[in-house]
């Protein structure tokens, strides 16, 4: 299993060229347009974390693709050199009964397929795959079933390893609440041996970090890397505003600095917010795609970054 692991981490190395900058840091997106993957090569962040989602890839009909807003993604990302970390998630109606995107397909063959076709398409592209998107919160999996994410995540590795044996498959991406109460660690317990990299998300409503990473975290990854997938935070969250969303980048950086050898990625939340009445948003640019502070504090450290 070590070995396996190391060769694919290597080989992911391979594909990213200098210009990509550091695979150790990366963005969170709701889309990949020509203007935001010019805006992360601005950054210098190698990862843009996306959502390939079931229910909008084959939406209507088993075997019925709709791969342009995906291809899309894949042609903006190779013209800049970023690379995609592609989170597999979210069922269409056709699959579950007609039920929310949430609920889990009712043959998992399904999902299966939906995998292997998604990881084959993008084989020479795409080498970073998550099992979901916080399956610890109803809004994403209903119950937040163990044993339903656990069925997910067998098929889904038996998918990726078949189409791709060069993949990355990262998880659980769990929300900081399934790790505060112990969901995360009867993951990692259970089945976390077929993620290759785990991934978590933290916000600052969560628990201290440090306490978080240092006890909560690393414990129960089984040694493996770990990636802080999802992190972030409002300006006007802030007494400070946007200096305040730049003090909270500058922290989890540096906790991460501190922890080198086994958290090895983060990704925050996120690039580009569009423009809500009464919603700062939490993006690092704003609305005429100037750069917040954050932004500027953040390109900074991966420069500096070995």
């Amino acid at each position: 299993m070590q070995r396996t692991l190391l060769a694919a981490i290597a080989c992911l190395s391979l594909v990213a060229s200098p210009s990509a900058q550091n695979l150790h840091f990366g963005m969170n997106t709701r889309v990949l347009t020509p203007q935001m993957a010019d805006k992360m090569a601005e950054l210098g962040a190698g990862v843009v974390r996306l959502a390939f989602g079931w229910d909008v890839i084959e939406p209507n009909c088993k075997g019925c693709y709709t791969w342009e807003r995906t291809d899309g993604w894949r042609d903006e990302a190779r013209r800049t050199r970023r690379t995609i970390f592609a989170s597999l998630a979210y069922v269409p109606g056709w699959a579950n009964g007609g039920r929310h995107y949430s609920y889990p397909p009712m043959n998992y063959q399904d999902w299966y397929d939906f995998v292997f076709a998604t990881v084959s398409r993008y084989r020479d592209d795409i080498f970073l795959w998550g099992v979901w998107n916080e399956p610890n919160l109803d809004v994403y999996l209903q119950a937040s079933d163990l044993r339903v994410y656990r069925s997910l995540t067998v098929m889904a590795h038996a998918a990726i390893r078949a189409a791709n044996p060069r993949a990355v498959i990262l998880g659980p991406d769990v929300s900081w609440h399934g790790v505060k109460d112990g969901w995360f660690a009867a993951v990692m317990n259970d089945f976390g041996d077929l993620f290759d990299i785990v991934t978590i998300h933290w916000y600052p409503d969560g628990p201290d970090l440090d306490f978080f990473m240092d006890q909560l975290v690393r414990p129960a990854s089984l040694g493996r890397p770990v990636w802080l997938s999802e992190s972030g935070m409002k300006p006007c969250y802030s007494v400070f505003g946007e200096t305040g969303q730049a003090l909270f980048y500058d922290r989890v950086l540096r906790a991460m600095q501190a922890r080198r050898e086994w958290w090895t990625g983060v990704s925050f939340y996120d690039l580009y917010d569009d423009a809500r009445a009464g919603d700062c948003g939490s993006a690092i640019t704003r609305q005429d795609w100037s750069n917040r502070p954050a932004f500027l504090l953040y390109q900074r450290m991966i420069r500096a970054a070995p």
